[in-house]
Order: structure tokens, then sequence, then C-alpha cells
């Protein structure tokens, strides 16, 4: 005979509580004293008891969840989000539904519509394109949704990204300060508005100062985009610096660089995008752009848990800012090394 689930009831008698209390630690409904409720969770997990989350909808006539869906869960900037958002979820006592559209609108459509059917709470959504699903285009209306990281154009939808651009102009002026002339910009996707803002933004700045910003499209999948670099090299001159737009463009040029032996930060300088332990543990540690994922965490959820409370959010925030983690695969070119020396011993006979 199959053994009976755990109820609510003994998991109060254990804890020496209420059944009220132990719905509240678990439904967040009323806020219960941080050391009792973790007396109740440690209490539930030993007795192996779980929340019937389906049953406590129909009870309550509110569900506790909330899908997260993105486009790819094999990058390690959306998997890192998605860990921001569960934690956040959890404190406030909802469960998340995990779920990728593998960059595939089609897909996407197909379990948008699945994950509506599950009369969500509400939901967070990185889009695989700028545009957004039909079907959460027709449930804006009456659910919660917060685009995160992409759709910025998006009107009728509460939005949380980070300043791209303003990423792209960062790390322009920093190879342009080092006396880099020629960098070549390696992006992913140039259809998502977000990749076209960060390569503008580089472009600006390193055309502004008379020097060359090529670009090449690699796509999103690391060795095929290693082997596209390796293409285009052996055609156009070396340039002085690379700028990866993504964490995955940034590991083709890495891959790319290792295959030619060709040595990062000595013979090219090398710009990554996302900050992973990895790049600084690296013999020669990555200079990258670092995204501010917690804050597009917290904003997107705080703002999701507003509108699913029936209140307005705050006032959203400008773009968010992104800041540029200074290492050793960035250095300057020979050219400005010797300006550089040459001014100093100028400096010196003067004194």
């Amino acid at each position: 005979m199959a053994k009976r689930p755990t109820s609510i009831k003994q998991v109060a008698d254990a804890a020496g509580v209420s059944t009220a209390t132990v719905s509240n630690v678990f439904s967040g409904k009323k806020p219960v004293n941080p050391d009792l409720a973790q007396r109740v969770r440690d209490t539930a997990a030993a007795l192996g008891y779980q929340v019937n989350r389906a049953a406590s909808n129909l009870r309550s006539g509110q569900s506790r969840v909330v899908p997260v869906m993105v486009p790819d869960l094999s990058d390690p900037f959306f998997t890192q989000l998605i860990t921001e958002i569960e934690a956040r979820a959890e404190a406030d006592g909802y469960d998340i539904i995990v779920a990728s559209s593998k960059d595939d609108p089609e897909i996407e459509r197909r379990r948008v519509n699945a994950l509506l059917s599950w009369q969500p709470a509400g939901m967070i959504i990185v889009p695989c394109t700028d545009r957004v699903p039909e079907p959460l285009v027709a449930a804006k209306e009456t659910l919660p949704i917060v685009l995160a990281d992409r759709g910025e154009d998006a009107e009728g939808f509460d939005r949380v990204y980070p300043d791209n651009e303003e990423a792209g102009r960062i790390v322009g002026d920093h190879l342009v300060g080092l006396g880099h002339r020629h960098v070549l910009i390696v992006a992913s996707d140039m259809r998502l508005k977000a990749i076209r803002r960060r390569c503008d933004g580089a472009a600006r700045r390193i055309e502004a100062s008379g020097g060359i910003a090529d670009l090449i499209e690699v796509g999103p999948e690391p060795r095929h985009g290693a082997a596209m670099l390796s293409d285009w090299l052996q055609s156009h001159p070396m340039p002085s610096a690379l700028f990866a737009v993504t964490d995955m463009t940034t590991l083709a040029i890495l891959n790319c660089l290792a295959a030619r032996n060709c040595e990062v930060g000595r013979d090219v300088s090398v710009v990554g995008f996302d900050d992973y332990p990895w790049m600084s543990a690296r013999r020669t540690p990555i200079t990258a752009i670092q995204q501010p994922v917690d804050g597009i965490a917290q904003n997107a959820w705080s703002t999701l848990r507003a509108r699913m409370s029936g209140k307005e959010p705050d006032a959203l925030r400008e773009p968010l800012h992104c800041v540029l983690r200074l290492r050793a695969s960035t250095s300057r070119t020979y050219e400005e090394a010797g300006a550089r020396e040459e001014s100093q011993r100028g400096e010196q006979k003067a004194s």
C-alpha cells in the first residue's frame, strides 16, 4: 500500500505550531517570525511534506506559480538570471516554472501557451527575439508580465534591461585609451537590438578616434563561431583588439585565438562580455563587461510582485548600468606604449 503523503496538520503538530502558521510559512500570505518559519521548514523537510500548489490555488483563488522563460538554458547568463529570480520568488512564497524557447519563436509561442494554461500569477520572460510572443500580447491586459533583458521597445509591458549602448561605449573608450585603432567586434545575432546597441556604442567611439571598427556575426554557438572567426582572420589584417559582445562570442574568440597560438594580452587584446569566475581564473584573466544580473532580477521581480499584488510598481529606473572589469587581457599597443615612454622621457629632461 502506498504511503499517504504528510499532511499540514502533521507538520504543525511536529513543529509545535498551528496549521495556520504552517500555511503562512509556505504561502507567504502573512509574515512569520524568521526563526519560527525556519523551524517549520526544517520540520516539513524532515517529514517529507510537499505543498500541494494546485489545492492551495483552488482554496485561495490565487496562484503562487510564476513561469520564467529564457531563450537558452545552456547560456550561463540566463541560468544566473533564473537563479537570482528564484531566490526572490521563494522568499515571497512563490514557486517558479523554468522554460526555454531554444531560441525558436515557434517553440516559444507553444510553450507560452502551455504555461498560460497553468493560470500563473504572473510571468517573467526574456524573449528570443525583439518581438513579444503573440499569446503574451493577448494576455497582458489580465496577466502581470515583465520583459527582462530584451523587448525594450515593447509597448504596454513592464521592461527591465541593461544599457547596452553604454556598455559598448565603455569598451570603445577603454580600447581607444590603450591606443587601439583597429578593433574587431564579434557579434552573435545582429537581429537583436541589444546586440546592435553594444556594437554601435563601441564602433562609434573607435571611429570617432580615427580608428577602424570591423564587425563579424558568428552566431551563438562557440565552436561554430570560432571557425567563422578563424576564416575571417585568414582573409583580413589582424586587428590589435577584439570585443566580444556576448559570453558565447567570448568563448568563440578564445577558442579561435588558442588554435592560432595567439597569446591574449600580448599578441592581441580581448574584451569579453558577462563576467564569470572562469574569466579571472585563466592564466591571462579576461577584461570583461559585467552585466547587472542581480539588478535585472531584483527589478524584474519587485515589479512583477507589485503587479501581482494589484499595486503600481515603483517608478522603473532607466536602463541599468554595466561595469568594465579590467584585467590582463587588454594592454597598450606598442605604438601607444612607445609614445608614452617618449613623453615620459621628455618630461624628465624638462625637469
